[in-house]
């Protein structure tokens, strides 16, 4: 890219100011963001049933064509994912690529029960021909091409077409609009930047051919992947203030090394590059939703005499894990150990505005489960790395997210900031947010247990923690140091946070350590630690 086309941010001002997308979808309105105006209106789903959405919405489905993933060849998941984000801007009848084995059956079966939603067995070419399209975008495998088509599939209302499925494309009449086999990333900034969100970019490798491009093409965002590239710093300091990259970078290296750029460029991450029907899932809106299980999160009356502990889940601001085999693996929500005893997990706000139905079936399935926002509020980053101006936008949206969804807590994950009680007044400030849950980037419990206050609020350091392979963080050492702490609920000595690794440690090890607990030790759920703290202990 030459330096007359840097994607600086004012550059981006200058590109999109009065510059609309009037070819496609006019009927559509988008919200103005920063970077963009209102005339880009026509990139995304409509969101006149949900003005406080803080993502880009499809429509709600009223009939959706089901399709077994695995029915379709890798060309033909593209295509129909594409067509998916397509016919989710109109609301009617669309697709559903479900993987029976994962949770996509469960949302699937409470779309229609909850929902009404109605179903019938799908099949791709027929889905074609019905849904209006006229034109397809031809892109080649195993090339960049793939996420140029995915883009501009969105911006022209065409799908995307593999060469292999060229000559079937044309039997069912679909015309070429653009051939891109030869073009990547980088040549659609320089020509189509003026025509896709500023607010949101979808960040997935070429050789996954159908995660997250129904989400693409029915937002109508930027589809790009460069590693940990000069032209990927760009293209993340082109976006809005606060804008969020879904999706996941090149962590070959530490996933540090693309967090850290989107953070100095104030952009958080939302993992997400497998995640399936974000396009159909967000058509549901849910103004607000309330958790039910572990008591309600309420402070409660203290035991002079206990000591309290929470055991929290490590990575909950993965969607694509959510909306996966959380569900269903007994490691984690499936195990049928849950509602035993009081557990932590963790979920990213997002899902009230990407998948509210999903977010309400987990809340209505706690039983003694209490949730927490995932790191670092509305989306992975580091919060001292956060331009100022960001971080105070960021944690207004969080706000209100936390409020929609019923939480009052937030996992941060940083970098040698805990004592910067300056910078937790930003996320503090706010009356939705009772206090924070810090932890080290590594390692994650580096502070013991200690205690900063802002705003009168509680940052609360993990004390322990179970990791697979780490010193003092097996079971039986994570038992004794629990048995031998300190018990007055009137000074942070007397609360513990322990941190749960979700890779490499189950509901089955927290298990292990609760049962072998002595009794002084009570397990309480996160939310209500944090509010004990806060209301009960001092330094």
């Amino acid at each position: 890219m030459s330096d007359r086309r840097r994607l600086t941010r004012r550059h981006a001002l200058g590109l999109t100011a009065g510059l609309g997308l009037a070819s496609v979808a006019p009927s559509v309105t988008l919200p103005a963001s920063a970077g963009s105006t209102s005339s880009l209106s026509a990139s995304t789903a409509d969101l006149s049933a949900s003005a406080w959405s803080a993502y880009p919405k499809g429509r709600r489905p009223r009939l959706l064509n089901v399709l077994t993933e695995d029915s379709l060849s890798l060309p033909e998941r593209t295509l129909a994912t594409t067509l998916q984000g397509l016919l989710a801007r109109r609301g009617s009848e669309s697709l559903y690529l479900n993987l029976p084995s994962l949770g996509y059956q469960f949302w699937l079966d409470d779309l229609v029960s909850r929902y009404g939603v109605r179903t019938r067995p799908g099949d791709l070419w027929k889905t074609v021909s019905r849904s209006r399209v006229s034109g397809y975008v031809l892109f080649r495998t195993g090339t960049p091409s793939v996420n140029v088509a995915t883009t501009l599939a969105g911006v022209t209302g065409a799908v995307a077409v593999e060469e292999s499925l060229e000559a079937l494309a044309i039997r069912h009449g679909l015309r070429k609009v653009l051939d891109v086999r030869d073009k990547d990333e980088r040549w659609v900034v320089d020509n189509y930047w003026h025509r896709v969100r500023h607010d949101v970019a979808v960040e997935q490798r070429a050789d996954i051919a159908e995660r997250m491009r129904d989400y693409v093409t029915m937002a109508g965002t930027l589809a790009f992947f460069d590693g940990n590239s000069a032209f990927r710093a760009e293209v993340v300091g082109a976006l809005d203030d606060d804008a969020t990259v879904i999706g996941w970078g090149d962590a070959s290296e530490g996933e540090d090394t693309f967090i850290g750029p989107n953070s100095d460029a104030g952009v958080k991450a939302i993992p997400a590059d497998h995640a399936r029907n974000l396009s159909v899932l967000s058509g549901i809106t849910e103004a607000r939703l309330s958790q039910r299980g572990g008591g309600g999160g309420r402070a409660l009356e203290p035991d002079p005499n206990a000591h309290y502990v929470t055991f929290l889940i490590t990575d909950g601001d993965n969607i694509q894990w959510m909306l996966g085999d959380f569900p269903t693996d007994q490691r984690w929500f499936g195990s049928p150990h849950r509602g035993r005893v009081n557990l932590g997990w963790g979920i990213s706000p997002s899902l009230i505005d990407l998948a509210p139905s999903v977010m309400r079936w987990y809340y209505d399935r706690s039983v003694k489960d209490r949730w927490v926002v995932g790191p670092s509020g509305g989306g992975y980053m580091y919060p001292s790395r956060y331009p100022a101006r960001a971080l105070e936008k960021h944690t207004s949206s969080l706000a209100r997210s936390m409020a929609r969804a019923d939480l009052s807590a937030v996992q941060i994950i940083d970098f040698d900031s805990f004592p910067d009680t300056r910078l937790w007044s930003t996320y503090l400030k706010h009356r939705e947010i009772d206090g924070l849950i810090y932890l080290e980037y590594s390692r994650y419990d580096s502070h013991k247990g200690k205690v900063v206050w802002a705003e009168g609020k509680p940052v609360i350091s993990a004390r322990t923690m179970l990791w697979d392979g780490l010193p003092g963080a097996d079971e039986a050492s994570v038992t004794a140091e629990l048995n031998s702490a300190v018990r007055n609920p009137r000074s942070t000595a007397g609360y513990s946070v322990v941190l749960w690794h979700a890779w490499s440690k189950s509901v089955d090890d927290v298990m292990t350590v609760v049962n072998g607990l002595a009794p002084h030790v009570k397990v309480i759920p996160p939310d209500t630690l944090v509010k004990m703290v806060g209301k009960y202990a001092r330094p």
